[in-house]
């Protein structure tokens, strides 16, 4: 069954190293869970490019999820305020690949500003990071756990023919005036629809998982769909595990659903209205073009 993908194997790989010599590299974390993700990701490229040891805040909530490794100040045995002190690099845009970043020089340490949101920076060590993004052992059989219990429930038995689709449904923010002026887009029900119907037109049977930051909203919008279950009580690591779990995904925006779509390694649809033409937020894409941000191969709806 697809949903035991997720505790396949366990990787703990001691890459970094210190001592007094090392020079290091420190970005600016900021955001939520897929935001952090990113943005460690970005670090960890940085770092074995460049040969530099990598700094993760102390309290980073990545330590809670993945098994990822200790390379803090703390850890180093280095004030608070040493990344702070470091010549700073910051992006040109947020969700496109800046090639100019990979380009700097090593030097006694360097940090970086931005979000780092294109798959570009990494896709060479693709298969390196899925290792590195193992969600903990309890978040992992958790999700496992739900899924069976939600399969039981639905009365649902996954095969060739009746497939599990996760879908993530991102408002909150994003649904408020201030995000429209910035620009940022999210989905109408519509949207939802149109991409639940792209699969029950290729397979026999579908249950639908929704994770989403409006729960109100989302019952509202799907009441009418069959099939669907949704996911209430996880914190925002375990509504990851669990949705990534699905055969296939359908995603709103933001780099949470991201995560979800890749980590899945099925069908990926995506809003393709990710932002609005003439607006702040379309500055962050080069040339307006969202292939530096969206994974190959996922489809484009409205």
């Amino acid at each position: 069954m697809k949903f035991g993908r997720a505790s396949i194997r366990i990787v703990k790989k001691e890459l970094f190293s210190y001592n007094d010599s090392t020079d290091i590299v420190c970005v600016n974390f900021k955001g939520r869970l897929g935001n952090l993700m990113i943005q460690y990701i970005f670090l960890y490229i940085i770092a074995k490019i460049k040969k530099l040891y990598p700094i993760v805040p102390d309290n980073s909530e990545l330590f809670q999820v993945f098994n990822i490794q200790n390379t803090t100040l703390s850890a180093m045995k280095q004030p608070n305020a040493t990344c702070s002190k470091l010549p700073q690099h910051k992006e040109r845009w947020g969700l496109s690949y800046d090639e100019n970043l990979l380009s700097v020089p090593p030097s006694k340490g360097v940090r970086f500003d931005g979000y780092f949101q294109s798959w570009k920076y990494w896709i060479k060590y693709e298969e390196e990071i899925r290792d590195i993004f193992t969600f903990k052992e309890p978040i992992r059989k958790k999700a496992n756990t739900q899924m069976r219990n939600i399969l039981n429930q639905m009365n649902f038995i996954v095969n060739k023919d009746n497939i599990v689709i996760s879908i993530h449904i991102r408002r909150g923010d994003y649904a408020t005036e201030e995000h429209y002026k910035y620009g940022k887009l999210t989905p109408n029900e519509t949207y939802y629809k149109n991409a639940m119907n792209y699969f029950k037109k290729r397979y026999r049977s579908v249950l639908f998982v929704v994770g989403s930051n409006d729960m109100k909203w989302s019952k509202r919008a799907l009441g009418t769909e069959k099939n669907v279950y949704y996911s209430i009580g996880n914190s925002a690591a375990e509504d990851m595990a669990l949705l990534s779990l699905a055969n296939h995904t359908i995603m709103s925006v933001g780099t949470f659903g991201w995560w979800i779509g890749w980590m899945a390694r099925g069908t990926s649809i995506y809003y393709k209205n990710i932002y609005r033409a003439g607006s702040d937020f379309a500055e962050e894409f080069r040339n307006d073009s969202i292939e530096d941000f969206i994974y190959p191969g996922w489809i484009p709806m409205e």
